[in-house]
């Protein structure tokens, strides 16, 4: 079952648009996505004319100018992708609310948006609609060069992780070519000593447990088996997670790091979970997907919209 057939492209009139136009094409190419919207908030359309003094508006208003120059930007990306049907949306108002608005009202299976690390702007939005929001995020960074051979998913085999295994194995971006790796940071906890078991025992214990685990993961996804493989990285006292998770996902040459995140409820609105908080921290360099639950708790998104 494709459970990635609606796009959410966040533009913002940088350079930063050509790299998520580009990426988002390249994402259509290769799977059966059916539409791809492009949204552009400001917070006032009422905009000065010495902002188009270099623009020929030809009478357009300021909404009409912008929705103009993103479609002279999509289009040619899209030329040779009939197939997906595209939809320009230039609204007034809050960026944040605008763009969960749209996630929620549109059925929107994932949000694309820009990871910068040099360009203007300070990505501040992105990190908003993943902690506020039900929908999936897919942070692309900037000047990223479009390809997917290798995945990294960082596996836990909580719920959570699991979740994001079956999404992208349904989102029809794994193609039979795609190689898959499966991340699995441990830690040998301190309670060893007490146990009576050498440190080095009790780590083999640990990669045990975790191979039980990968050995049960391939039994519920089959079509993993020829494909995936497990990578174990043991995580020292003064490693962080986040960090390390990223490092690793380099090493293993990965172009495209997957994460399941834990949802909100109403005791804590804005957690995500404190490792996808780290990943979408150290990660400048590798497109990342954050997957969430759609039917996760989020009473916060709903009471910032007035809905429901």
């Amino acid at each position: 079952m494709n459970t990635l057939k609606r796009l959410m492209v966040g533009l913002d009139l940088t350079e930063m648009d050509e790299t998520l136009i580009r990426y988002t094409a390249f994402l259509c190419r290769i799977s059966s996505i059916q539409k791809v919207y492009f949204i552009h908030t400001e917070r006032s359309l009422d905009i000065h004319d010495d902002v188009f003094h270099d623009i020929d508006r030809q009478g357009l208003s300021a909404g009409e100018a912008i929705h103009t120059a993103i479609s002279d930007k999509v289009q040619p990306h899209f030329n040779n992708l009939p197939q997906v049907q595209l939809e320009i949306k230039v609204l007034e108002g809050s960026p944040l609310k605008e763009l969960l608005h749209i996630s929620k009202s549109e059925q929107i299976d994932l949000a694309v948006v820009g990871r910068k690390l040099r360009l203007k702007g300070s990505g501040l939005l992105s990190q908003k609609i993943v902690r506020n929001g039900r929908v999936s995020v897919l942070f692309v960074p900037e000047n990223f060069e479009p390809k997917l051979k290798r995945a990294v998913i960082s596996v836990d085999f909580s719920e959570y992780s699991m979740m994001a295994m079956e999404r992208l194995l349904n989102s029809a971006l794994v193609n039979p070519d795609l190689e898959l790796v499966c991340l699995h940071v441990y830690e040998v906890p301190t309670g060893y000593i007490t146990l009576g078991i050498s440190y080095e025992d009790f780590d083999r214990r640990m990669q045990g447990f975790a191979k039980e685990k990968f050995d049960q993961l391939l039994q519920r996804f089959p079509e993993l088996k020829a494909r995936t493989t497990l990578k174990l990285v043991k995580k020292h006292n003064d490693d962080d997670i986040g960090e390390l998770i990223v490092l690793e996902a380099k090493r293993a040459k990965g172009d495209l790091l997957v994460v399941g995140a834990k949802g909100k409820t109403a005791a804590a609105l804005f957690v995500v979970g404190s490792v996808t908080e780290k990943l979408m921290h150290y990660n400048d360099d590798m497109p990342l997907i954050v997957f969430k639950k759609k039917k996760e708790e989020t009473g916060f998104l709903d009471a910032l919209l007035g809905t429901d």
